[in-house]
């Protein structure tokens, strides 16, 4: 092995493991975002068959489901418990009866808990809204907290509707502290849909709780997660009062749940094409340095106006970048019929310019080992069965 062989062989190695690390670095920066991706299409799925299997059911059963949280919300306001809630000031903790060390308690149990769906367009947010809040329930959507309204509308009801943030496979409301006033947030639930409107955003400790009460006459949601990322010293309030459910909202949670495919079908495009550029990059330079133990062909017809044109001197240099003294380069001189050729050299990557700077300069590569020339680039190309003839036109000066 002579020492260019060596320098090449180091270097491949070197940009393998270069290549390795940059593709190890990538897979763990773009983990969170593909499982949020993942996770979020594979729960809006279940959500939604959960949805559509609870609309089949009849109005019936449907109307004595509302009823009996309505009779609840109804207890609730005129109880004085009112702000037995989770983390903030509790009297009673519902975590208490949390399914502890469940990763997973099963798919029954999420459909057993499963009343409906909140869907924030601000933030692409389209996930399920369970009746009550456990550890395991927070993992995989939107919870109820126990002891405040069920969000079904009605005055004097104030739902708190909570959702975790920061999670590494899941947004959920992570991104919750970017709605403003005026935005809407939309709840299917017991079969009808409502819409809320922000209103109201307070940061406020933990022990805070009269900012969730239950306002007389009012119609209130609202959702709540800690803050700041990472640290959850404090707790997010983002409140919303109670508005018409039109058409055009209902367009908006269309394309809420189709931006949450985008993003899927938008990943599991670009995957597969990050690794195929990868390992194609990869193949290049193997190629490359193993083209380097054989001999190809660098050849091409020097034309001008469609002529041949002879006694034109090449030379051929590994860089684009040519040095003054040529002596120690390969020449070749255009033949009566134009014809330059390089012949026996070994693979790699080269340019060759006329010295005299008359042409423009010819690119060369192997690129498959078992070819008998260098495929060449700014010069025509014409096919004879599998042979392949290369054209130079003769240019202006560059």
């Amino acid at each position: 092995m002579d020492k260019r062989q060596k320098n090449e062989r180091i270097n491949l190695i070197l940009k393998l493991l270069m290549a390795i690390l940059f593709t190890t670095g990538a897979i763990i920066f773009s983990y969170p975002f593909l499982a949020n991706a993942v996770n979020s299409y594979y729960d809006q799925k279940m959500m939604e068959k959960n949805l559509a299997e609870m609309a089949a059911t009849n109005t019936k059963e449907q109307a004595k489901r509302h009823q009996e949280m309505a009779e609840k919300n109804k207890e609730l306001a005129e109880s004085k418990n009112m702000t037995n809630i989770p983390g903030m000031g509790l009297v009673e903790d519902p975590f208490e009866n949390a399914v502890d060390d469940a990763k997973d308690p099963g798919k029954a149990y999420y459909e057993e808990h499963t009343v409906g769906a909140i869907y924030i367009p601000k933030i692409s947010v389209s996930l399920p809204l369970f009746d009550e809040t456990n550890a395991a329930l927070l993992e995989k959507g939107a919870t109820i907290l126990q002891g405040t309204s069920y969000p079904i509308g009605g005055n004097s009801t104030h739902s708190v509707i909570s959702g975790h943030s920061g999670l590494t496979e899941r947004k959920l409301f992570t991104d919750l502290e970017k709605l403003v006033i005026g935005d809407d947030f939309y709840l299917t639930i017991a079969g009808e849909k409502l819409a809320y409107a922000v209103d109201d955003i307070q940061i406020v400790l933990p022990s805070d709780i009269d900012k969730v009460v239950i306002q007389p006459g009012r119609d209130l949601v609202t959702l709540l997660t800690c803050t700041p990322y990472g640290i959850n010293t404090h707790r997010l309030l983002v409140t919303g009062h109670r508005v018409p459910y039109v058409e055009e909202m209902a367009e908006e949670v269309t394309s809420t749940k189709k931006a949450v495919e985008r993003r899927f079908r938008l990943y599991l495009l670009l995957i597969p094409l990050f690794f195929a550029m990868i390992f194609y990059w990869m193949y290049r330079k193997f190629v490359y340095y193993q083209s380097g133990k054989h001999s190809y062909d660098f050849c091409f017809y020097l034309l001008e106006n469609g002529q041949p044109k002879a006694g034109v001197t090449f030379t051929l240099v590994r860089k684009k970048r040519w040095a003054t003294d040529v002596t120690s380069q390969p020449v070749a001189v255009s033949q009566v019929d134009g014809w330059v050729s390089f012949p026996e050299i070994r693979g790699g990557r080269y340019y060759a310019k006329a010295i005299d700077g008359s042409t423009k300069p010819v690119k060369g590569k192997v690129r498959r080992l078992k070819d008998r020339q260098f495929v060449l680039s700014h010069v025509t190309k014409k096919k004879h069965g599998k042979k392949v003839t290369y054209y130079l036109e003769n240019g202006a000066k560059k």
